[in-house]
């Protein structure tokens, strides 16, 4: 775990550039104006996050904790939504503020010819904003959920949050994380999905939210909002639910698409693994899918099943999802593990 104090006022030449960015709000989505002390803590984030690109600090270990997925986005990008779960004893304020740098992997600072100021990276993605805790979770976690936008490639994602709205005098617990990354090209001509999201609960919404709100929620499909489970441990009272898309599939002379998904559970041992059950397949074609349905007009395969887990006896388990696209024979497959406990 990294843990750094007030930021030195030395590095902040370093994020002038990423300030006014940050202040004057042409980030991904609607935000009230920062006060003048929210600013500053933006301002010292970044200076964290400079240091580390130019080698003055070295990341090690995760002061929190990092998920994330995948979902195809627009102009050849890829959806990035991530969950970040913070110990409640390493915050000890209400809010916090966030800024995130999304860098190529590898990229660093360059110092400045003739006294320049260091050039930070051009960062792929950057964000800042400030957020309410809330309540912790069952496990004494806080979880912050948000996403950007990123090209296929390979990438260093550093978080730096920080407590906010601390007394002046008191010490504000800061934390960086640096994690690399690398997202899949989901704009191939190849059969392809998204993550496959286990999903806590899925609730439908009246309207989905509008454009501007996307980053601050992030998990949210249309008028469908998942809300991820944090683990993969479950109990026999539970349902297995999950939610994934599919993409890039041929069509039918019907015009519209072909594919089956098939979910296969194996129970997971030394031996090796042993059949334990078949789910009903699903089928999107012609005959399933509603009347004008058009993947040219931006309409989404939208697969995935909820379980109960009351017949699984406690053991580990594998589900294999096999999506087969039958206009052109192609197929995948995703490897689901997860763990069943008595109730």
């Amino acid at each position: 775990m990294m843990s750094i104090g007030r930021c030195r006022p030395a590095w902040l030449s370093l994020c002038v550039a990423l300030v006014c960015i940050i202040a004057t709000a042409s980030l991904g989505y609607a935000q009230d104006e920062p006060s003048e002390a929210q600013q500053q803590e933006y301002v010292s984030l970044a200076t964290i996050v400079g240091a580390a690109l130019q080698g003055q600090i070295v990341p090690t270990g995760e002061p929190f904790g990092w998920a994330n997925d995948f979902l195809k986005s627009s102009d050849q990008t890829t959806f990035v939504p991530f969950t970040l779960s913070i110990e409640r004893t390493k915050v000890t304020t209400p809010g916090a503020a966030l800024y995130l740098f999304v860098s190529e992997r590898g990229a660093k600072a360059t110092a400045g010819a003739d006294g320049a100021p260091t050039q930070l990276p051009m960062p792929v993605f950057e964000d800042a904003y400030h957020l309410e805790l809330g309540a912790p979770n069952a496990e004494g976690f806080y979880q912050v959920r948000r996403g950007f936008w990123a090209p296929a490639g390979d990438y260093d994602v550093y978080v730096a949050l920080s407590e906010s709205g601390v007394p002046d005098g008191t010490e504000v617990k800061t934390m960086m994380l640096k994690k690399p990354l690398s997202v899949p090209n989901m704009w191939s001509n190849q059969l392809s999905t998204s993550t496959v999201i286990l999903a806590e609960r899925v609730e439908s919404l009246s309207e989905p939210p509008p454009p501007e709100q996307q980053l601050s929620n992030p998990y949210t499909l249309g008028a469908l909002r998942i809300v991820p489970k944090d683990t993969r441990d479950y109990f026999a009272s539970e349902d297995l639910s999950m939610v994934f898309l599919v993409y890039n599939v041929g069509l039918a002379t019907t015009g519209m698409p072909d594919v089956n998904v098939d979910y296969t559970f194996t129970t997971r041992g030394v031996a090796g693994d042993e059949l334990f059950n078949v789910t009903n397949p699903q089928a999107f074609n012609a005959q399933t899918l509603p009347a004008g349905f058009d993947m040219a007009a931006g309409h989404q395969l939208v697969a995935g099943q909820a379980v109960p887990l009351s017949a699984f006896p406690a053991a580990d388990y594998r589900l294999e999802i096999k999506v087969t696209d039958n206009t052109n024979g192609a197929s995948l497959i995703h490897n689901v593990d997860f763990t069943v406990s008595a109730s």
